[in-house]
């Protein structure tokens, strides 16, 4: 039974065209990568020729004796079929590469990547390509992977032509008419990008008329160069985000003239930036720990729940409407709206402290009202105002703050501030705090 079984297996190689010494196809049709070698076969870099050579190859299956292969080059996958790539715990080693990424993909299907390593490459860790032909939507799927101190980014899936600017020249933005869509569940992105100037852990890039939708969920990004995971959306299309259980730590250290944030989106041309963060911590980062800003026309619609944003060097949460605003500063959740419209806003479970500037700033400036809730949020010990409500122009002020500690701040604990010609209120609810001021009163 054993040797028929071994002639069925010889057969199904030489069927798809390879010898029988090549890379072995495990009876679930997967090509198994069975040793640590660079290349020849059993190798991965074998698995990957055979996958360009052959769209029927669709998923490549490390074995458990495969522990760390020693890259000396780049991997190229540039078939346009949708392919998975099992580690089962293995990892990629880069640091003997030259030049590029340790593992490239250019054909435009979809990549799933599960219980992979890959570290110490000396550009990328991993780099998806999105054709400038694309349609459609390109998935990119990360599963317990380990992205680790990659001199480039640690993750880049780019849909932009030209997302960088160098030697004076301004980058290119156009991509293709495919949206994005890029899931990350258990991960880890660590130390990766120090080599220039924003370099991060994770970089989604769309530049073209697609959405980018990206879900992160129980994924630590810490001590990366430049952002943790940085969002850049600059065609006509929406950010759609989703984060739950995650971290984002001590990143964007590199740049001293350019420090970076934990978690950034920046959607530049119409289109809206529309999800949730919950149960998720951004602290400790260079500049903001979390940074959604909605450019042009669309609209900023974000809930957070149970998010913890501590000692972060500038604002621990800021949304903005528009980000080009001269002496911005260090608060721990900033949520602006700067052109004609309404801001609702609802904060529960927010830890904000220990900012340099302040806790948690809600600001609407011009035509507009603003309405906000805030419930179950701590602000302590913030150099600044723990809590504050700006209302600058014509349009309304109603607040709330309910089951909140606001203390030991430096100027006031809760202010409330509605520029006339608009009508106010403030309601408090079992909230603890120290001073308040503003000139709208609070209620009962």
């Amino acid at each position: 039974m054993k040797n028929r079984l071994l002639v069925v297996l010889a057969a199904c190689a030489l069927a798809l065209g390879h010898a029988a010494t090549s890379t072995t196809i495990a009876s679930s049709g997967a090509l198994l990568v069975s040793n640590n070698f660079d290349s020849g076969p059993g190798s991965f870099r074998d698995a990957i020729d055979q996958a360009n050579a052959d769209p029927g190859v669709t998923h490549i299956q490390f074995t458990g004796a495969v522990t760390v292969v020693a890259l000396q080059q780049s991997v190229i996958f540039t078939g346009s079929q949708a392919l998975t790539i099992d580690g089962n715990g293995a990892a990629l080693d880069g640091s003997g590469i030259a030049l590029g990424a340790a593992f490239l993909a250019t054909g435009g299907g979809d990549l799933a990547i599960s219980r992979l390593t890959v570290r110490d490459a000396p550009a990328e860790g991993i780099t998806v390509e999105v054709p400038a032909s694309a349609t459609g939507t390109i998935h990119v799927s990360l599963f317990r992977v380990e992205i680790l101190n990659n001199l480039g980014h640690g993750v880049l899936v780019n849909d932009q032509e030209d997302p960088s600017t160098t030697d004076g020249v301004q980058p290119n933005a156009n991509g293709s008419a495919a949206s994005v869509a890029v899931s990350v569940v258990n991960s880890r992105f660590v130390g990766n990008g120090y080599s220039a100037s924003d370099r991060d852990g994770l970089r989604v890039n769309e530049g073209g008329d697609g959405d980018l939708a990206i879900t992160v969920k129980h994924t630590l990004a810490a001590d990366n160069a430049a952002d943790g995971i940085e969002v850049d959306e600059r065609g006509a299309g929406d950010v759609i985000v989703d984060v739950f259980g995650s971290e984002v730590l001590r990143n964007g250290q590199f740049d001293p003239e350019d420090l970076d944030d934990g978690f950034d989106i920046d959607e530049y041309n119409d289109g809206s930036v529309i999800g949730v963060v919950s149960w998720t911590t951004a602290s400790d980062n260079y500049e903001e720990g979390l940074d959604f800003n909605e450019n042009n026309a669309g609209d900023l619609r974000v809930d957070l729940t149970h998010v913890q944003v501590n000692g972060n060097r500038e604002e621990g949460v800021d949304y903005e409407e528009d980000d080009d605003f001269a002496g911005g500063g260090d608060l721990g959740l900033k949520i602006r709206e700067k052109g004609v419209g309404d801001l609702n806003a609802t904060l529960s479970g927010i830890d904000a402290s220990d900012n340099v500037i302040g806790g948690i700033s809600v600001r609407e400036d011009a035509a507009g009202s603003l309405r906000s809730a805030i419930e179950h949020a701590t602000t302590v010990g913030n150099t600044g105002r723990g809590i504050d409500f700006d209302e600058n122009a014509a349009g309304d002020l109603a607040a709330a703050v309910v089951d909140t500690t606001s203390l030991t701040n430096t100027d006031m604990d809760l202010r409330a501030d509605q520029q006339a010609p608009g009508a106010g209120s403030f309601v408090l609810s079992r909230v603890t705090y120290a001073t308040i001021g503003g000139n709208v009163p609070p209620a009962p």
